[in-house]
């Protein structure tokens, strides 16, 4: 990447994800976690049913390794070697307070688990809600690839793709929009903070 044009804070991805999580806490101050979730649960399609179930995979960590992998072998050293350490930090912090935090996923919070829409038979419980994973992952891996691209409508798309990652969660009936939340930033600060790592190497 060259810094002089791809600074992340000259980056539309940036400025979209402060945004999103601005109004997403600021939603979630008004209204309360079992509201903003069955609003975005419930409101289904059976077209929404079939892309969303499997677009969440998106959000796999081995998709973003792979990437990276690939990005490496292909003569995108340094953006797939980014892409393997974002995902081995932000899975590592994930995880680690998934195991601190211990909050219920939807299916095991809610009386009622009939109340939630899901695409298949199978729905996720346990205490490994907050925060969101796959979140965590697609915010990592669709941040470091719209901070190497100098193209607005490239790095608004690559914010899109994220969040729509971080709604299937939801969508799918796996996490809480405040497990979303902490994902997306999550995400989002592990990679901004290898970014700031290599631009700071690269000025020494």
């Amino acid at each position: 990447m060259n810094w002089k044009y791809n600074h992340p804070v000259r980056n539309l991805f940036t400025y979209a994800t402060l945004l999103l999580l601005v109004l997403g806490v600021a939603a979630l101050f008004y209204w309360n976690k079992e509201q903003i979730f069955l609003a975005l649960n419930n409101r289904h399609t059976d077209v929404a049913d079939v892309i969303l179930k499997y677009f969440t995979y998106i959000g796999d960590g081995i998709f973003m390794a792979a990437l990276g992998v690939i990005l490496f072998l292909v003569g995108k050293r340094k953006l797939g070697l980014l892409l393997v350490l974002s995902f081995l930090l932000s899975g590592l912090l994930a995880q680690s307070i998934k195991r601190i935090e211990q909050r219920p996923r939807p299916g095991a919070y809610f009386k009622q688990p009939e109340r939630i829409h899901r695409v298949d038979d199978k729905l996720l419980k346990g205490n490994n809600s907050f925060p969101s994973g796959h979140t965590t992952t697609a915010f990592a891996t669709f941040s470091l690839l719209a901070f190497a691209s100098r193209n607005k409508v490239v790095q608004l798309f690559f914010f899109g793709v994220a969040v729509l990652v971080g709604y299937s969660r939801i969508y799918v009936g796996a996490h809480f929009a405040e497990d979303v939340l902490a994902g997306a930033a999550l995400g989002f600060i592990s990679s901004y903070f290898l970014c700031w790592l290599l631009r700071k190497k690269e000025w020494d």
